[in-house]
């Protein structure tokens, strides 16, 4: 079954780096589900609302978790937070992980819903259990601020690294830095520089920055100063402000031929394929 999915995130949710899924379910097999799907790609908003209502007072867990985001999104209908939870607790309530995720978030932000961590736990890890990524990396954030749950770093490793393992690139970053500082898990330079790259090749400009820092050190890599002043190019073009600074300091100890390479290399690269979601 195929999620496409999009991110919205704001206050706490952006600490966390997860965001709440407001994708919708693309279509399926069956006629009217489809139809409703169809109504939706060409802007027929009321009509995708008349297909999938009655799925979903039927109880069908992907119309109600649509129409929970056509209500967040204000699409076919007033824009309306409570009502887009209310759809969202009836898919949640049938194990629906992405419905989960958004009230785990609902929760953890305060909007719409009063703020309580504790609930939001609950949701994430029904959530997570199903394999949903950002809901294990979420979950994996609330361990290590201790939110909802005691603190605990070594869960906050588990669960993070269950993520950054299925591509997430924010939880690949994060488990770089965990490697990086011995947070939940030994230090280890060379398995955070793994991670940050792998951040990195997503196109994480904070990744980006950690990649160039470390190969321009050598730390936990090969020293490589060209390869890391193209890291340092990719994450300042997207005005990471750490970067810039990074990247003239860099900059000034290679030679003109090394700079222009690095710019050639930046040029070339192209994000590779996000699995996060």
């Amino acid at each position: 079954m195929s999620v496409t999915r999009a991110v919205k995130a704001a206050g706490v949710a952006v600490l966390l780096g997860a965001g709440i899924l407001m994708g919708l379910y693309a279509p399926t097999a069956r006629a009217d589900f489809e139809a409703g799907w169809r109504a939706y790609q060409r802007g027929d908003f009321p009509g995708a609302l008349e297909a999938w209502r009655p799925l979903a007072d039927a109880g069908d867990a992907r119309a109600q978790f649509n129409i929970g985001v056509m209500y967040d999104e204000g699409r076919g209908v007033a824009l309306d937070r409570a009502q887009a939870i209310q759809w969202w607790t009836k898919a949640a309530g049938q194990g629906d992980a992405e419905a989960q995720h958004n009230l785990a978030l609902a929760l953890i932000e305060g909007t719409g819903l009063s703020q309580d961590y504790d609930r939001a736990v609950f949701w994430l890890e029904k959530a997570a259990d199903q394999g949903l990524v950002r809901s294990q990396y979420s979950l994996g954030k609330m361990f290590s601020y201790g939110f909802g749950v005691p603190k605990d770093l070594n869960r906050a490793f588990r669960w993070i690294e269950k993520a950054a393992k299925k591509g997430f690139d924010k939880a690949q970053y994060n488990l770089g830095k965990i490697y990086r500082d011995g947070q939940g898990v030994d230090d280890d330079a060379e398995a955070s520089t793994r991670w940050f790259l792998a951040a990195a090749r997503q196109g994480n400009a904070k990744a980006q920055n950690q990649a160039g820092i470390r190969l321009a050190r050598g730390t936990g890599i090969a020293k490589d100063e060209v390869r890391g002043l193209m890291w340092l190019t990719l994450a300042t073009r997207q005005t990471h402000p750490g970067a810039i600074g990074n990247r003239k300091k860099l900059a000034r100890k290679l030679s003109s031929e090394q700079r222009a390479q690095a710019e050639r290399l930046a040029d070339a690269w192209a994000p590779a394929p996000s699995h996060g979601g």
